[in-house]
């Protein structure tokens, strides 16, 4: 049995490095205000997360009804065919995303610095 060396014991202490760190920064990378933001045919629209509220978007195929709700989002109605983007359900964790691909609407959640939101203008009552 050999005797692990300089080089691999420099190797595993940079992969436990690696590996903390990207641990730690998945943990923080999603503080912050969420927003949710919603990419349409007819316009791109930033919407707070602490505020209830709907979005009726017309699309190649009909409409799509984006709901605010309790702190998640969801896509509560649509005219397409097979309407996956209602059954994909709410989401409320920074990176998620929803889509209605015939429509042509895709939500996401992103996390913004509070500070970042207030120079964009988005807070509370920009809905």
């Amino acid at each position: 049995m050999t005797r692990l060396k300089i080089l691999d014991w420099l190797v595993l202490l940079i992969s436990v490095v690696v590996l903390i760190g990207s641990i730690f920064w998945s943990a923080v990378a999603g503080e912050g205000e969420l927003r949710v933001e919603i990419e349409a045919l007819n316009g791109h629209f930033i919407l707070p997360l602490t505020q209830d509220g709907e979005l009726i978007l017309d699309g190649p195929v009909g409409g799509t009804r984006v709901e605010v709700r309790n702190g998640t989002v969801f896509i509560s109605d649509s005219d397409c065919r097979d309407r996956l983007c209602v059954a994909m359900g709410p989401i409320s964790n920074p990176s998620a995303w929803l889509a209605c691909l015939p429509n042509r609407v895709f939500v996401r959640l992103v996390a913004v610095e509070f500070e970042y939101a207030q120079a964009l203008g988005v807070d509370s009552v920009a809905f």
